[in-house]
């Protein structure tokens, strides 16, 4: 290589280049290997090159020129290889009169570059790149609700693209510079969070993360106390098993522990259904790890009366939205309620057995070889016991079983099976009876004559029901990218109901007065009969994309085929004959009732459902977050096709605070029940809509963040518009009767609030909502709305967990409701008919009585052979509560009117245990 042509200088009057000779070129790299950067020969001879003063009176100058400014002001001259200076950058130096030390410190900062001074020779090169020595961090990605380990989480040094993602135990290791402040961690349905590393190198990191689901949607929760050693965000955590236990009545029921929750109310403690904001019990959309779970309920034949099948000890987690729910959800106007079964334990063979007067249930858990695992939890009950408790009855026998499980398997890091299964069944009978009084004689004196009576009468009834239903689900997790993950699903649901029942009486009153002969005779038939079965194969795929760390989509596809087939019977006789001389004598009058077809419906149908749905998530900025969205639903038996747009905002101002809102359009297909005609067509019966509108806060008061003591207040406002609603009315027995027709609008409009606190052997909160929920038909003759059977203007709950110390826990729970809408019948005299008759007044133009209850349950942990095990005390309306369901409206054996009460249960204790292996 000729030096010559590579290293040249430039004089001040612009020279031509001559060549430097070999001793100077020498001399040259001996001072700049000693001297290294200018910095250092500037520290050694500062005051020389202070006391040279230059004028850069320029903008824009090149840094050519600006080398040419200072060497015609100075005796320096500068010396540099070309193609290492960026000569066509711009420099904006204005300095009427400053040391050429400065001048050159702020050159060397501007285009990194390094001054050597020999003598009255400036040598320029490229600064060499200072690397900042570097460290090594680890850590665990988990979502912050559950502690669940996040697979392929993507972890980058923020502003670079050096990263890297989370393993299948969501560990990651990550070598960074030491100078590196924070790290930026994004996961596929999460808040993108920014983390700190300062501090941070040596020390495992442990980053939660909150799912965008919790932050944007109306999520009711509970927050539940954890191990002090753990930290994580209390707006997020959700209920557990240990908490359905201890928050539920005489039998751990999942459904029975959100009646706690603000927005929802049921006053039955022996009814596991539940209302929502005014909603009626069938427009709650229950899934169960993402999968659609159908009339989850045991005691069908009772219709006050109802159990949960999901087993407890089975529960991961369980959240419910009680309104303004993102588009991914359909086909429901009221609620979503997510129930999350965990996977089995991946390391051995557990389980829990639990024993109680109500009912015995065991769950096994376990791994399948290296890649597999499996949870497996059975149930059956003894509620019969429980039953002749409350009213001894030994004709009558109910029972139950269910049997569920959870199998997981990963094919591979980025993709898992898993098989869910739930088997439900019921029977209930009556024994046949029958019952017959010989005829009695009796004799009171009217008017000082003898009045001779004879009464004789047979009674004979029977029932029994089967009920039965299975469900099957294969879902595939399949994680594309760390950007991206796919889940696809197959389901199968099958329900059978059974029911069958008669009851027929007859009887014969007389009365011998003053040679006068009075009679009453009668008789009467009642026969019903249900035989229903429901089949759907459903299909679902949802695609779940992070384009970018403030930016998600959410998309998927649906398609349902559904098979009803139902066989109904209701007959109904009554036949009534008697003699009255009060007014015309010897006249005999006859009432014959002959309703044989007062109830017949005979269903078979098929039909099919398609839906499809996209959401854009946008992380606007650290405070605010955006859900957009819509979805599509379209039935085929009706042709209907719906839109619906939703969009929900959160915004966290930083101070402990959430600010929600949410809108949107919700619809919800006729079920069996409402459907006008079993075949297809556009005037059939069409989807139900319901317009939300949910302003909300969340204020989180942190009193000791190291053990978790928080106080947390929830106050959230909702309307409701309803339209195309298919009315329905509720009897005394709790029986829900639609009007298959869509002739009805509504609204429905409260406030919910909640106070959830957390401290030193105490765990609890109140909840208290105001509801006014209302419906008006639209051609009718009552002209005015009036309210929903759902209709109760004033629900308080609360609940406390009590630590007593050596291992006992008391749990209290209150419940008031200040009574439910419903429809009164008055006593009506018929002067033709010459008896009583009850007339129904207007729709739900009262109010039933206010219900209270108070439950305590009593626990105490110990070791029995060795074994972890729980005993439990559990007392439902302590204080023995008379709480009144409905009313009942009869006649007594003289004809006359009389209103009784459908009463709930009295107090009733119940003990159990519990035995983990």
């Amino acid at each position: 290589m000729n030096l010559r042509k590579l290293f040249f200088v430039k004089n001040s009057t612009g020279q031509k280049l001559r060549t430097l000779k070999f001793c100077i070129l020498m001399g040259f790299l001996f001072q700049c290997l000693s001297i290294g950067r200018l910095h250092a020969s500037l520290q050694v001879e500062e005051k020389k090159l202070e006391d040279v003063q230059v004028k850069m009176p320029g903008r824009d100058l090149s840094l050519e020129q600006a080398f040419q400014l200072i060497e015609q002001q100075s005796d320096f001259k500068f010396f540099y290889i070309k193609e290492e200076i960026p000569f066509g950058k711009i420099v904006n130096i204005i300095k009427e009169q400053e040391s050429l030390y400065h001048v050159l410190q702020e050159l060397g900062k501007e285009f990194s570059l390094a001054f050597n001074r020999v003598n009255n020779q400036i040598v320029v090169k490229k600064a060499a790149v200072q690397r900042p020595a570097a460290v090594v961090v680890q850590g665990t990605v988990c979502d912050a609700s559950t502690n669940e380990p996040l697979a392929f989480a993507s972890i980058v040094v923020d502003g670079t693209l050096q990263g890297t993602m989370t393993d299948a135990n969501g560990k990651f290791t990550l070598t960074i510079a030491q100078d590196t402040s924070h790290l930026r961690c994004s996961y596929v349905g999460y808040k993108t969070e920014v983390i700190a590393c300062s501090g941070r190198q040596g020390v495992p990191m442990l980053i939660r993360m909150v799912s965008i689901d919790m932050l944007l949607q109306d999520v009711t929760v509970y927050a539940h106390r954890i191990d002090e050693s753990e930290q994580t965000e209390v707006s997020v955590l959700s209920l557990q098993s240990d908490n359905i236990k201890n928050i539920t009545s005489a039998i751990p029921d999942v459904m029975r522990s959100i009646q706690m929750l603000p927005g929802v109310s049921t006053n039955n403690e022996f009814s596991a259904k539940f209302n929502v904001r005014g909603g009626n019990q069938d427009e709650n959309l229950v899934l169960v790890n993402g999968t659609q779970v159908y009339d989850p309920f045991h005691i069908k034949e009772a219709p006050n009366a109802s159990i949960g099948i999901f087993n407890v000890d089975m529960i991961k987690k369980m959240d419910l939205i009680t309104g303004g729910f993102t588009a991914r959800y359909g086909d429901r106007m009221s609620s979503v309620l997510n129930i999350d079964y965990r996977e089995g334990n991946r390391d051995r063979i557990k389980g829990t057995a639990s024993l109680s007067m109500t009912n015995f249930d065991a769950v096994v858990e376990g791994p399948i070889g290296e890649h597999g695992t499996f949870i497996l939890g059975g149930r059956k009950s003894y509620l019969e016991y429980a039953i002749k408790m409350l009213q001894p009855d030994p004709d009558v026998n109910i029972g139950f079983y269910d049997v569920q499980g959870v199998v997981g398997y990963a094919v591979s890091p980025r993709q898992k099976l898993m098989l869910k299964f739930i088997h439900a069944g019921d029977d209930y009978s009556y024994l046949p009876i029958r019952k017959y009084q010989a005829p009695t004689t009796w004799t009171y004196y009217q008017n000082g004559y003898p009045v001779q009576n004879k009464q004789q009468w047979n009674d004979s009834a029977h029932s029994d029901a089967n009920y039965y239903s299975s469900m099957v689900t294969l879902q595939s997790t399949n994680i594309l990218s760390p950007s991206a993950i796919l889940k696809s699903e197959i389901s199968f649901y099958d329900q059978r109901d059974a029911e069958n029942s008669y009851r027929g009486e007859s009887g014969r009153w007389e009365a011998l007065y003053m040679q006068n002969t009075y009679f009453y005779n009668y008789l009467s038939e009642n026969f019903y009969r249900n035989h229903l079965r429901i089949q759907t194969l459903e299909l679902n795929s949802t695609i779940d994309m992070q384009i970018s760390s403030t930016y998600g989509i959410k998309s998927g596809l649906s398609y349902q085929h559904l098979k009803y087939d139902q066989d109904q019977v209701q007959r109904y006789f009554y036949d009534a004959s008697w003699n009255n001389d009060n007014h015309f004598p010897d006249t005999t009058r006859q009432l014959t009732d002959n309703a044989y077809d007062n109830l017949f419906s005979k269903i078979s149908t098929q039909s099919y459902k398609y839906s499809g749905f996209l959401e854009n998530n946008i992380q606007w900025n650290e405070q605010v977050l955006v859900n957009i969205g819509g979805r599509f639903d379209y039935f085929d038996l009706n042709k209907d096709l719906t839109w619906s747009p939703r969009i929900n905002v959160a915004y966290r101002t930083g101070m402990g605070m959430v600010v929600r809102a949410a809108w949107g359009y919700y619809y919800q297909s006729p079920i069996y029940r409402q459907i006008g005609s079993p075949i297809a067509s556009d005037t059939n019966t069409q989807s139900e809509r319901a317009i939300h509108t949910i302003v909300g806060i969340d204020y989180n008061f942190m009193t000791d963040p190291t053990d978790q003591h928080f106080l947390k207040l929830k106050i959230e406002g909702y309307r409701k518009q309803y339209d195309r609603l298919i009315s329905a009315m509720q009897n005394g027995e709790g029986l829900v009767y639609y009007s298959r027709k869509n002739d009805a609008t509504g609204n429905a409009w409260g406030i919910d609030g909640c106070l959830t606190y957390s401290g030193s052997g105490f765990y609890g909160w109140l909840s208290y909502g105001y509801l006014t929920s209302n419906q008006q038909l639209i051609h009718d003759t009552i002209g005015h709305s009036f309210p929903r059977s759902t209709d109760q203007r004033h629900t308080l709950a609360a609940t406390g967990e009590i630590e007593l110390g050596s291992r006992w826990l008391v749990n209290l729970r209150f419940v008031y409701g200040s009574g439910y809408a419903y429809t009164p019948s008055v006593a009506v005299f018929d002067k033709q008919k010459n008896f009583w008759v009850w007339q129904q007044s207007n729709p739900n133009s009262d109010y039933l009585p206010a219900y209270k209850r108070v439950d305590l349950r009593l626990t105490r942990d110990l070791e029995i052979f060795g074994k972890s095990t729980s005993v439990f005390l559990d007392v439902s309306n302590l204080f023995n509560f008379s709480n009144i369901q409905a009313y009942q409206y009869r006649f007594d054996n003289n004809g006359l009117p009389r209103r009784e009460d459908a009463k709930l249960w009295s107090i009733l204790p119940t003990l159990g245990m519990t035995v983990r292996f």
